[in-house]
């Protein structure tokens, strides 16, 4: 009986405490569950810079540039009439934005109005600005002699690390086959060829992607992968040999931008780009996106996600005398339906600024819309695990 009525082994003159004491514990239990049930029912994410202190680990925003995309304000100093641009990777689907802004004693105060923050949302490369759009076809060419894949390319002559690497960058049919004189006439470079740029690589330790800088990026999580648009059956199974042909890269999080090589298909216009060196080039050759897409599948995305955005209008909190705060809420009603969880956050001033920092926390609105949508991804996660078995 004492197993279950502990208060018999509690002294008389400790009862009343005992009592108080199970109570507050109780309350506590009740209040800690409640508040993790709503923050997994309607989850908010936060992300913040600290322009005080640019190099920390903690902030969690894209280091801001301005406008041009390469003049750094990552100490806060905004210059009058620019722009501030700074990118936040989300997973999951959020009804409001709120965004603090802490200037720095020093700052001038804007006036009503001087301040615009606006929020645009698709996957982060094809928030990239646009360049030169690709007329021409790949002047490259996959050959084989006595089996053996090589790179023609500017009249030269590369092995492929393997016939997988071949094949990450040409299909089986677009493998040329010649006779061994093309070794004669051009002599096989040392440097050998791996991976396509933007290819999935796979071991047992997880999936990889091949970046621009030619390294194999870690991808952090199925939920990442599946967040940043990719395809599982893009994803290549490598041996140790192969997969470390390519240097280990840093890490993909939610925040990370597609790779060189990522076809996007924009199904506002049927229009089909590339994203190389950080910029989204729309691919006008059919040859040549013929050969993409035989390679790799194309992310699914919207144009209208570039000229549509929500906006507000920030005003000065109240108590903000030492470091003045200005706020604002932005509902996304607008953006909810756009692919892609990278949002693009812009503060534009008429105004010079002096930036302490800057936070958006990203808030789901409790509510049976987004109940219900809770509701439908744990049914499809369970229909995925246990559907098919």
């Amino acid at each position: 009986m004492m197993l279950f009525n502990p208060s018999h082994i509690v002294p008389k003159r400790f009862q009343t405490w005992y009592r108080v004491l199970r109570v507050l514990l109780f309350v506590s239990f009740l209040g800690t569950g409640s508040a993790f049930a709503y923050q997994t029912l309607f989850p908010s994410q936060t992300f913040t810079f600290s322009f005080t202190n640019p190099d920390t680990a903690k902030n969690t925003l894209e280091e801001p540039l301005a406008k041009d995309g390469t003049t750094p304000l990552r100490k806060g100093r905004v210059p009058a009439n620019e722009t501030l641009v700074t990118y936040a990777g989300t997973f999951g689907s959020f009804s409001s934005a709120h965004v603090d802004m802490v200037l720095k004693k020093d700052s001038l105060l804007p006036a009503n109005g001087d301040v615009r923050i606006s929020l645009r949302k698709s996957y982060r490369s094809f928030l990239s600005p646009s360049g030169d759009p690709i007329l021409a076809v790949s002047k490259e060419h996959g050959v084989t002699v006595s089996g053996v894949p090589y790179l023609f390319s500017a009249e030269k002559l590369y092995p492929f690390l393997s016939d997988k690497a071949a094949l990450s960058r040409f299909k089986t049919e677009k493998m040329v086959a010649a006779n061994g004189e093309l070794l004669t006439i051009f002599p096989p470079q040392e440097t050998a060829i791996g991976f396509r740029e933007g290819s999935f690589l796979s071991d047992t330790q997880g999936v990889y992607a091949v970046g621009g800088d030619g390294k194999a990026h870690p991808i952090g999580s199925t939920q990442v992968f599946e967040a940043l648009g990719f395809h599982w059956n893009d994803v290549i199974p490598v041996n140790e040999e192969e997969l470390g042909f390519h240097k280990r890269g840093k890490i993909m999080m939610f925040d990370a931008a597609q790779p060189n090589g990522t076809v996007f298909h924009d199904t506002a216009t049927g229009i089909y780009s590339m994203i190389r060196n950080g910029k989204r080039l729309a691919i006008e050759n059919r040859d040549y996106l013929d050969s993409l897409l035989a390679v790799t599948t194309a992310i699914d995305v919207s144009s209208d996600s570039l000229s549509v955005s929500a906006t507000c209008t920030p005003d000065r909190t109240m108590l903000s005398f030492l470091n003045p705060t200005y706020s604002c809420d932005i509902p996304l009603d607008t953006l909810k339906s756009f692919p892609g969880g990278s949002f693009e956050i812009s503060l534009e001033t008429n105004g010079e600024l002096h930036m302490a920092s800057l936070e958006t926390i990203f808030q789901t609105n409790p509510d049976r819309s987004n109940l219900g949508i809770f509701s439908r991804q744990i049914r499809d996660r369970f229909s995925a695990a246990y559907g098919k078995q």
